[in-house]
């Protein structure tokens, strides 16, 4: 028996243990009828004793005049109390997408919310990435079992269970890795088709300023109109897909069902101090009106794209399946004067390197400005490593201006809400977004790197209104200030040497691996105090900033070492980072 048999016979026995017997689910099934709560807390079936929302007179005018309305999400304090405004006044149905969700405080209140709009009649389903999510297969047998209103499912289980174990991650990565790398990203939340919201959060502290050591610069922006009906669209393809797998029939979830073995949470239980402060900001009507409301905007078109939830599986029909892909890259493609990014990852795929190298070529004069992480801020300094061999070719082939979020900006009072966050809380860049010639946003959780491209599927908006382009350049300015982030430019070119190093660099880089040229091309800068912000083309550059290195305020050294290994050694992971 050779090894070429061995390998065969272990794919095909991993696949079928994966998959839950037909006899499995009619047990399951039969078991969870019984033990789905199906009472109501709500006599009245037309409105469901929801919250009285403001955004429905919004809503209203939106389809009289056929003019979609947005609002910009920028602080993660309104983020969570608007998911909660929104559940506590749906009257049909909730649909949620997500990459992420954590059994913390965040994503407990949001499982009682939704169980409270359920037991009120609202349809509510629920789709989760697996990879990251959940973890406890007794805790998710619980929330599968709780209300007959209430459903979750999980995209593209490993080994088809709702948690993976350690060894069971080491086991998919040698057996089943192109699968494994297939992962849902879209960040969707519905509305009783009314109003949808899309960006880069996902259902954990961190995303909504809950958490005391690290929390997100992130970003959503909210849909009212037409054009969420696309949004429902999307949401039953992917609840439809043959790769969305009902929580009680994972094979972890099931076995718990079936034993009895489940979590008891007190779902009853009052609420702590916190959740009530958002629960009132969440239903203060006369704040909402003042504070959100006024931000809403009418606009020229709003467009929603969606991945197709097979786009990782099928490469036959690509262009159908990327299109969200594809409509950010036609959009840059035409960008004229302006092209203002911002991005957690500055990791481009081959394909965006080729379409920005050419837009330099026919647009020389334009300006490209790119808002990212720097090693102290990002949560993934493996990514960063990647990005890191490509600073050269940024700044000196694509003309970037990149500026690097610090780990604690200076207008952090101003950015993030007080509560949880304190001074010694480090904060990371995590919104992806962009505005083209002061006109068009594009806002979702495409992060502009090759897994967005091809191996997550992702969502977002496409926004035309200078208004709103205007409230999301100021926003994003405000991030690439001085006080708020370093700037990445060239070091003082030093005659003859600085040529022969940009050459050996040049050909360091494109190696896959052994990156090991050890002058790099660029640092990180700070501005002098007392001196003009100026960029790094104009004659005071060098004169107004100093450099301070490449890996400003990194507390360990070993992420640094770290960091420079993966950029000389795994070059050839950048297309799965």
């Amino acid at each position: 028996m050779n090894w070429r048999f061995l390998t065969l016979l272990f794919f095909v026995f991993t696949l079928a243990s994966c998959q839950i017997s037909q006899q499995t689910k009619r047990k399951v099934t039969q078991i969870i009828e019984v033990q789905k709560d199906n009472t109501l807390t709500c006599d009245d079936v037309i409105d469901r004793c929801a919250l009285l929302s403001p955004y429905e007179s919004v809503f209203n005018q939106a389809m009289i005049d056929g003019k979609d309305r947005v609002q910009l999400i920028d602080y993660g304090s309104d983020a969570l109390a608007m998911r909660i405004h929104f559940i506590r006044a749906a009257k049909k149905n909730i649909d949620i997408q997500t990459f992420i969700w954590v059994n913390d405080d965040a994503g407990l209140l949001m499982i009682r919310e939704l169980l409270a709009a359920a037991r009120r009649g609202v349809k509510v389903r629920v789709i989760i990435d697996q990879m990251f999510s959940m973890g406890s297969p007794r805790f998710v047998a619980e929330i599968s079992t709780l209300h007959e209103n209430l459903s979750f499912r999980m995209y593209n289980p490993v080994f088809g269970e709702a948690d993976t174990s350690p060894l069971d991650f080491v086991g998919a990565l040698a057996c089943c890795l192109a699968s494994m790398n297939k992962r849902m990203h879209n960040k969707v939340f519905i509305v009783d088709g009314q109003y949808g919201m899309v960006g880069g959060r996902n259902f954990q502290n961190r995303y909504y300023d809950w958490d005391a050591v690290f929390n997100y610069k992130d970003r959503d922006v909210l849909g009212i109109g037409p054009e969420v009906s696309a949004m429902s669209e999307s949401f039953e393809s992917f609840w439809q897909s043959e790769h969305v797998v009902p929580t009680e029939y994972l094979l972890d979830v099931s076995q718990r069902i079936l034993s009895g073995k489940v979590t008891h949470n007190d779902w009853e239980k009052p609420y702590d101090e916190k959740a009530v402060i958002k629960v009132q900001q969440a239903t203060d009507i006369k704040s909402i009106k003042e504070k959100w409301i006024s931000e809403v905007v009418a606009v020229n078109k709003l467009d929603f794209f969606s991945d197709t939830h097979d786009k990782p599986f099928n490469k036959k029909s690509r262009k159908k399946n990327i299109q969200l892909t594809e409509s950010i890259n036609d959009l840059i493609a035409s960008t004229e004067h302006k092209l203002l990014m911002q991005t957690p990852y500055l990791v481009f795929s081959k394909k965006a390197r080729k379409m920005l190298k050419k837009l330099r070529k026919e647009k020389p004069d334009y300006e490209l400005i790119v808002s990212t992480n720097s090693l102290a801020s990002t949560d993934a300094f493996y990514v960063y490593a990647i990005s890191f061999k490509y600073k050269r070719y940024y700044l000196k082939k694509l003309g970037m201006n990149i500026h690097e979020f610090r780990k604690q900006p200076a207008d952090w009072t101003d950015m993030f809400s007080f509560g949880q966050i304190n001074e010694k809380t480090r904060f990371g860049m995590h919104s992806k977004s962009f505005v083209v010639d002061d006109r068009y946003s594009m806002i979702g959780s495409h992060n502009f790197d090759p897994r967005s491209d091809y191996l997550n599927t992702e969502a977002g908006f496409i926004i035309d209104s200078e208004i709103f382009a205007q409230k999301l350049t100021k926003n994003i300015t405000q991030d690439i200030l001085n006080k708020n982030s370093w700037r990445v430019a060239a070091k003082e070119q030093i005659p003859f040497f600085s040529d022969v190093s940009g050459f050996m660099a040049t050909i360091s880089r494109k190696l896959p691996v052994f990156d090991i040229w050890p002058f790099r091309y660029a640092t990180s800068y700070e501005l002098k105090e007392n001196h003009e912000e100026v960029a790094p083309n104009h004659p005071d550059f060098y004169k107004n900033y100093e450099a301070v290195g490449n890996f400003p305020k990194v507390d360990l050294p070993l992420k640094e070492i770290q960091t420079i290994i993966i950029s000389a050694f795994a070059g050839f992971a950048e297309p799965v980072m």
